[in-house]
Order: C-alpha cells, then structure tokens, then sequence
C-alpha cells in the first residue's frame, strides 16, 4: 500500500459516548494538517454507503466496527477499528495508540485482509421474504425471553443438517466465531477462513454440538416449534432484530462483497487470542 494512498477519510464515532465528538474532532485537525480531506460521521444510524472517501477510521468497540460494517452496505471500503469500547477484539488498536494507527495509516504500513459477510433475510410460508440485511458476525435465532424451549431445524441447500432444541443456534462467520459462539463453546475459527460455524444455545441434547460448515450455498433455518410464543427472534450482527413466526426460515446467504479490515496483519489476530482471552496459554506455576 502506497503512503498517503488514503487521504478522503470518513471518520465515524458515536454520538452517545461522552466526549466522542471532540475526540475525534481533534484527530479530524490533525489528519486535515497533513493534507487529508475528513468527514466526521457520529450518528450510528445514518448510511456510510455512496460518501466521498477511500478509508473509514471507526472509534468504538466491536459493536461500532460491526454497525459500521452493516452502513457501507455494498460500498465497503478499507476500515481501520480503533477500540473505545470495553473488549474491542476485532478492532486493530486501543485508543491509547490511535496516534501509531494514524501515523501507520498514512505511511501505508497497514495490511488490508478482508473479512466474508452475509446476507440475511426470513422467508415466510407464502414464500416471500424481507429485505435482505447486510452482516459481518452471525445470526443467533433464539427463543423470547420467557418463551420456554424452541425447536429449530438447519438447512444446507436441500440437506436436513440437524434439528436443535433448547434456547436456539448461533451460526457465525468466521470473524464472528470469537463472540456469542465461542461463549457458548464453539470453536475458534482463523478469520480468514470461508466457513460458517452453528452452535446450539443451551440444547436439550447432550448428542448436539458444534458444526463447521463451507460457506457455500449458506444456511437455512426453520422455526419448528417455539413453546408459550408465537414467534422467535433472529438478530444480525446483535444489532437488527427480526420476529420469525413458527414455519418461517431465517436464510443466510454468503454476499459477494467482503469486509476490508485495515491491521498488522494475520499474525495479530492471534497475539490478540492470547492477550485478552488468555488464549491456549501456560498457567504460571506458584
């Protein structure tokens, strides 16, 4: 990557988190004295797609990253995450080093690997379906709160994979099995990988476990049963929620476009494995 290859920059916080606002009005400053053009986006809702820039700097946690994601829609562009959430595993920097991030930025030392994303949408009974939303990390299709236990079945093409029962099935990308799935042990998914991985919420059956699947074709998910509701709830990324009724499918799709996630390349996923998860560590001996 050349060194000022990036200088439209779209610059996005959010405007519920204290002092947003003027921290990155400040880098804004900065970034402008080194002939950069910025504009700053602080409402999470609004559209990223169709803006006049080349690199988005997000400031938040995963969630941030995540909702930025979904808001380029299929304009993606190379984006840099900088942490001022609480875990911020899929950003590339803590806040504390947003100035190295900058610097790196601009000399055109960061490494651009992109990410699969997916295409979610329900298909009701009559065969319709609704507008298809953009995601990054998974779908979890669960049961309402005071719901009792749902029964759900996946699809893969024309394939019956497995009818699950319990409080519902996550299927997360790759990215995304370090969140939700791997709370509810699954597997740690290399983020480069083409892959889908299901994993039951608290199953009914000791038989039901994790299952690592190629992308292609995606998958489907029947609501069978959902107890004392009428409906389940299927949410994107944490952030979309969509009630399913008992006979509709949740349908994941892979999207042609793909995540560009500016960092220090594959090696710091794993450091960041080890550094905040403790991942396959040695404990100290006393």
């Amino acid at each position: 990557m050349a060194a000022m290859r990036h200088k439209r920059l779209l610059l996005v916080g959010d405007e519920r988190k204290g002092g947003s606002k003027a921290l990155i009005q400040h880098h804004a400053t900065w970034l402008t004295g080194r002939g950069c053009h910025c504009e700053i986006v602080m409402d999470r809702e609004s559209s990223l797609a169709e803006r006049d820039a080349d690199c988005v700097v997000v400031w938040g946690g995963d969630g941030s990253l995540l909702g930025a994601a979904r808001r380029m829609g299929q304009d993606q562009r190379p984006t840099l995450g900088i942490n001022r959430g609480r875990l911020g595993f899929l950003t590339s920097f803590e806040y504390e080093q947003t100035q190295q991030a900058l610097d790196m930025l601009l000399a055109g030392d960061l490494q651009e690997e992109t990410r699969l994303m997916y295409w979610c949408s329900m298909q009701g009974l009559d065969g319709s379906s609704t507008e298809p939303v953009l995601g990054l990390n998974d779908v979890v299709v669960s049961r309402a709160a005071v719901g009792g236990m749902i029964t759900l079945r996946a699809f893969r093409g024309a394939t019956e994979l497995a009818t699950y029962r319990g409080d519902g099935l996550i299927t997360a990308t790759a990215l995304g099995s370090t969140a939700y799935s791997m709370a509810a042990g699954g597997p740690v998914l290399a983020p480069d990988l083409e892959a889908l991985v299901l994993t039951p919420l608290a199953s009914h059956t000791l038989s039901s476990r994790p299952l690592v699947l190629p992308v292609d074709g995606g998958i489907e998910v029947e609501v069978v049963e959902t107890g004392a509701k009428k409906y389940a709830y299927a949410q994107i990324d944490g952030q979309v929620q969509m009630q399913v009724p008992v006979g509709a499918r949740v349908v994941l799709r892979p999207a042609a476009v793909r995540f560009r996630h500016l960092g220090l390349g594959p090696q710091h996923f794993f450091q960041v494995l080890r550094g905040k998860f403790g991942f396959a560590g040695l404990a100290k001996l006393p």
